[in-house]
């Protein structure tokens, strides 16, 4: 039979294990709803980009706005703000003088004052010219197709196959590419789509993929996709020899890697959220707000 004081060492273990895994649930608990409200303050930021947003973007100087790190002194700090690029900074008395209203120095969301940010920069949709550091094989005709080539609307010139994607209800598997890619501001559904784009190979004909089926211009995004009926595919991209398994909502200071038709294998990390862009696609389109994410350099 036990003593009494070997009785008593054993209960004090016992409250000491108690009391580590309550404090251990204590801190899960904690970080749990840590985690719960930055993710409501995050759709609290989102949804203000989303509403105000298109009305911010009708300053003809305001290229964009969304959800960033502020920078200061040209590097990024751990702050959250509302971020805004502008075609060209301007000092306040300036902008008095052109009567464009200066952009707040912060914002109350959700009941927290959130500060502004303004980094110049512009947009545009139009295809640029690189210079060749590499082999061309991803404007090459490929079979089995696979994301990371060369691929294009009849029509257009060339851009890049993103991934494989399948229908949620019939599993029919679909190239994924921009709408500015497969569609463009003279397209259709039901619009021939040729691998690789007529850019890189004029034999139309001979190239065709498969029909465009679907597309979206607008602040879900610039995108499009395409059957795939006269070749096999292959789910892993390009010179990276992965595949994209499951999707996924970016945050900020992810590291991201590509392959693209121009510019091949680039690496780069995120650096905008649930931002709203205006693109000037030219002709009977015009200009769009057009939602995504930023990718900047990765600076290691």
């Amino acid at each position: 039979m036990p003593s009494k004081k070997a009785a008593k060492t054993s209960a004090k273990k016992a409250v000491k294990k108690s009391a580590a895994k309550s404090s251990v649930a204590k801190k899960s608990a904690g970080t749990a709803s840590r985690a719960a409200a930055a993710d409501a303050f995050t759709t609290a930021l989102r949804d203000f980009v989303r509403t105000r947003g298109p009305g911010f973007l009708e300053d003809p100087n305001i290229s964009s706005v969304g959800i960033g790190y502020k920078t200061v002194g040209g590097k990024a700090t751990k702050e959250l703000s509302i971020q805004f690029s502008v075609t060209e900074k301007a000092k306040p008395d300036v902008l008095e003088a052109l009567r464009i209203d200066p952009i707040p120095e912060t914002f109350t969301i959700a009941g927290v004052e959130v500060p502004t940010d303004v980094v110049q920069r512009d947009f545009r949709s139009e295809y640029r010219v690189v210079a060749e550091t590499r082999g061309s094989s991803l404007k090459q005709r490929v079979d089995p197709v696979t994301p990371g080539v060369s691929v294009a609307n009849a029509t257009l010139t060339a851009g890049t196959l993103g991934c494989i994607v399948f229908d949620a209800d019939t599993g029919a598997p679909y190239v994924l590419s921009n709408w500015h890619v497969l569609h463009g501001p003279t397209g259709a559904i039901g619009d021939p789509i040729v691998q690789p784009g007529p850019a890189d190979d004029n034999r139309t004909a001979q190239n065709r993929l498969g029909t465009l089926v679907r597309s979206h211009l607008g602040q879900a995004g610039d995108c499009a996709i395409a059957s795939i009926d006269t070749r096999a595919f292959d789910r892993k991209i390009a010179e990276l020899g992965i595949p994209v398994d499951k999707l996924g909502e970016p945050d900020l200071g992810d590291k991201v890697i590509k392959c693209g038709r121009t510019t091949g294998v680039t690496h780069g990390i995120v650096t905008r959220i649930h931002t709203l862009v205006k693109i000037d696609y030219k002709g009977s389109v015009g200009r769009q707000a057009i939602g995504g994410f930023e990718i900047g350099i990765d600076p290691s």
